[in-house]
């Protein structure tokens, strides 16, 4: 049910957020815009997203986004490539609201990210060791 519900209203927010920090359309992607926390009656909610840019080399750049919204009061939006500060903004706006369970299985950049590096590490580190003793 989480998933199905419309994020067209935040994503309006989220654009002109982008917008203001000089952000020009076309430049991003606006992805997997997701409802996380909830407070009772609805007025609160939390979502996160994932904004992909690309860098002029042609490398794609991942950050991570949560968005505070309240229909009442407007909104709070940061983007961040630190999973721990997002995690931190999630507690600290999410305080008392109903929170999503996150599924093992679903995707996450960061982790995606963290096991390239360390991939990429373990070969580098086999490759300096079998230099080292082809060397000789």
């Amino acid at each position: 049910m989480w998933n199905k519900l419309p994020n067209g209203g935040i994503e309006r927010e989220i654009k002109r957020y982008l917008k203001k920090k000089g952000y020009r359309d076309g430049s991003y992607e606006l992805k997997e815009t997701e409802l996380i926390a909830i407070a009772r009656p609805g007025w609160e909610q939390i979502f996160q997203f994932l904004l992909v840019t690309k860098e002029e080399d042609g490398q794609h750049k991942f950050a991570k986004g949560i968005a505070y919204d309240d229909h009442r009061k407007g909104s709070r939006i940061c983007i961040t490539a630190s999973e721990r500060e997002f995690q931190t903004l999630l507690a600290e706006w999410g305080e008392g609201m109903i929170h999503r369970r996150i599924s093992r299985h679903e995707f996450n950049p960061f982790g995606l990210l963290r096991f390239l590096v360390i991939s990429l590490s373990i070969l580098f580190l086999a490759a300096l060791i079998w230099n080292q003793f082809s060397g000789n």
